[in-house]
């Protein structure tokens, strides 16, 4: 089947031209939304430290200055200070549900989880246990 005449398609330059033209905004928008989405986590990953924090200074209020032994009163479903403890975000680690139990601030742990002191000095302090820095080049652990 033929085209009639006067009609004409587009020339094999014309669509490698397109192409290339839709290749380099591809090139030029995917990074921009890859920082977007590394961004929206980290935002997140804060949001619920500074949610925990809060909660434990609750508990800390309830309980008439006892910090918990641990983060179990924060992630049972029902309970007056729950506060869900999603899987929090740093770029060098990913994702990770981990919660660790240091028996101090430890400002040189990479473990890439939420860290939480019950005893001593820093009882009640909770922080991301990463030595990496985030998109604004905080180091985690600073927060």
């Amino acid at each position: 089947m033929s085209l009639p005449r006067g009609v004409r398609g587009f020339t094999l330059l014309e669509l490698m031209i397109v192409v290339m033209v839709i290749g380099v905004l591809v090139s030029v928008a995917v990074p921009r939304i890859s920082m977007s989405i590394r961004k929206a986590n980290e935002a997140a990953t804060l949001g619920k430290l500074r949610s925990l924090r809060t909660a434990i200074q609750l508990y800390y209020a309830g309980t008439e200055g006892t910090f918990p032994a641990d983060l179990t009163p924060f992630t049972t479903p029902g309970s007056k200070y729950y506060v869900k403890i999603t899987p929090l975000y740093t770029a060098a680690h990913g994702n990770s549900s981990n919660v660790a139990y240091p028996p101090a601030y430890d400002a040189a742990g990479d473990q890439g989880s939420w860290a939480y002191v019950a005893l001593g000095g820093d009882a009640g302090r909770v922080w991301v246990s990463c030595t990496h820095t985030d998109v604004k080049n905080v180091v985690w652990n600073q927060y």
